[in-house]
């Protein structure tokens, strides 16, 4: 590419690309410009700097994601608010490790706690408590999406270990009976994990009415 045809917008976008396939730690002024074919001096016609390109391109993935379902009861919101989450921790893997920079989160990233305090105040939890439920539900997710990005452990899984009889004869006798499918579905696992979290939302309120 010549210089002259780059532009903001490009160099995002090969960021982006170079933090999806390698992650945060790739992601150098040096690097993106290897990648556009450029010098790495052209693009500070664009970007000020290395943290200003991970501002913008941490800008460019929060600022179109739509974490608002418009949904009216507050369950179904949180579980779009979190589902669009753990989509665009899927799309972008490298994105958590991106928004743990200093000054790099834009202003957007609170968009999800926006939505899910709203909700969770809807439903009868306290702001305390409300708080301490947005960071288990990023928690669960952040490591749900992980586990799925980087695919099975497979020294730790319980079929593989049993069929390797990695366990057999050393006591496990509950991994050793159990009928676990050969294929994980990160799919059913999320719904069940996120409902479970919800449940003990309701269980909470419940109790604080009592």
């Amino acid at each position: 590419m010549r210089a002259r045809d780059l532009t903001r917008g490009k160099v995002i976008e090969a960021g982006l690309s170079l933090l999806d396939r390698e992650g945060v730690e790739a992601v150098s002024m040096r690097a993106v410009a290897k990648s556009l074919r450029v010098t790495p001096m052209a693009l500070y016609n664009h970007v000020d700097s290395k943290d200003d390109l991970l501002r913008a391109i941490a800008s460019y993935v929060l600022d179109k994601a739509m974490f608002d379902g418009g949904a009216s009861g507050w369950r179904d919101q949180v579980v779009y608010c979190f589902s669009e989450f753990r989509a665009l921790c899927l799309r972008h893997p490298g994105l958590s490790r991106l928004l743990e920079g200093p000054d790099i989160a834009p202003t957007s990233a609170f968009a999800p706690m926006e939505i899910t305090l709203r909700a969770l105040g809807q439903a009868g939890l306290s702001d305390l408590d409300s708080v301490r439920t947005y960071f288990t539900l990023v928690s669960f997710t952040l490591m749900q999406a992980t586990y799925q990005s980087r695919g099975d452990y497979v020294d730790l899984e319980p079929n593989a270990a049993t069929q390797r009889n990695r366990i057999n004869g050393f006591g496990f006798k509950v991994l050793e009976q159990m009928e676990l499918p050969r294929q994980w579905d990160f799919d059913r696992a999320f719904e069940f994990g996120i409902g479970l979290i919800l449940d003990g939302v309701v269980s909470a309120v419940q109790r604080r009415r009592a």
